[in-house]
């Protein structure tokens, strides 16, 4: 079967970097093609979501994030903030499972490096979080000014983010092909993630005797820290971000592992 190393599972991505590269503008393209305004609606469906969360939550509800905020617009820019870093992981989470049964035609070909899959789903995905970021810093420039300096950090802070999508993404990749009503749990689990994330509410609105518990969500914390560096101007807490980072790598090299054993049985399933 092979044993695999702690950075192996980072071996598809050089090894096949123009093929990943390939798969994920064409993935992107799919996305857009044939439509009116082809890769412009990668821009209007953050600005349309920006705007829906600015009328509900600004006019409507008149929210506040916490008790510093004194202009209920910055809301909408905290809560954007966290469903596009939120939905990097979500996004290819959710796609996981049927992820080789979505492409059977390649399984079928048995030497065909199916771990790659969920780097083109993940790249895919990275762009939409790109775009998605670039509207944000537009917005934050207008409704709060200039961001900071620490805004430089995010990069880091996404480390953990990419690392846990993949261990988590490997594994429900692996574990789709034999129990298909994986998906339909993964749903369910990702959505309830979202609700219990500071994206909506700020972490300290958690009664302190729940605090602990909480933050065994690891996007409690993650989320937390992007909107230090994003809009508080501070660095994030490096020492949680380090055991993160490492974490999420014990869980990208698991994932990687769990798929790699299980691969050789994709045909016959498939």
């Amino acid at each position: 079967m092979g044993i695999y190393g702690p950075f192996d599972f980072l071996r598809p991505i050089w090894r096949y970097g123009p093929l990943v590269r390939g798969l994920a503008r064409r993935k992107i393209e799919l996305r857009y093609r044939g439509s009116l305004l082809g890769f412009l609606w990668a821009v209007v469906n953050p600005l349309l979501l920006l705007a829906v969360y600015t009328f509900v939550f600004s006019i409507v509800f008149k929210a506040r994030w916490g008790d510093a905020s004194s202009n209920t617009t910055e809301f909408s820019l905290y809560l954007f903030s966290g469903i596009i870093l939120y939905s990097v992981f979500a996004e290819c989470v959710n796609e996981a499972p049927s992820l080789m049964l979505q492409n059977s035609a390649f399984v079928k070909q048995h030497r065909f490096p199916l771990e790659i899959l969920l780097w083109v789903s993940l790249l895919a995905t990275l762009f939409n979080f790109a775009v998605g970021m670039t509207v944000l810093m537009v917005f934050h420039f207008f409704v709060l000014g200039l961001p900071p300096v620490s805004a430089i950090y995010l990069p880091l802070i996404m480390v953990p983010v990419i690392l846990m999508t993949l261990g988590v993404g490997w594994l429900l990749a692996a574990l789709g092909v034999f129990l298909r009503d994986i998906t339909q749990v993964v749903g369910v689990l990702t959505t309830a993630l979202l609700f219990l994330s500071p994206i909506f509410y700020p972490a300290s609105r958690i009664p302190e005797h729940w605090q602990a518990q909480y933050f065994l969500n690891p996007f409690a914390r993650i989320i937390e820290m992007s909107k230090v560096v994003l809009f508080q101007g501070a660095e994030p807490a490096w020492v949680p971000l380090a055991v993160m980072s490492l974490a999420g790598w014990a869980m990208a090299w698991f994932g990687y592992i769990c798929f790699m054993k299980f691969k050789p049985a994709f045909a016959d399933v498939v």
